[in-house]
């Protein structure tokens, strides 16, 4: 299974779950492809949101 697209909906929960960290500092979301949770990282004005299990779903998004 090539895991390396990533479809509308995907990128929406992705999103969802950043919006989330930046709120309330956590996500209750859940991945759509394996079912873990997501963790969330922040570098300067960028940010990486993604799932807990190795080479799935994640964003990197920046920012000035």
């Amino acid at each position: 299974m090539d895991f390396s697209k990533i479809t509308e909906v995907e990128f929406e929960l992705l999103m969802q779950a950043s919006e989330d960290f930046g709120r309330f500092g956590k996500s209750e979301r859940i991945c759509s492809r394996c079912g873990n949770s997501f963790e969330h990282f922040t570098n300067g004005n960028s940010y990486q949101t993604k799932c807990k299990t190795a080479n799935c779903l994640d964003i990197v998004s920046r920012g000035i």
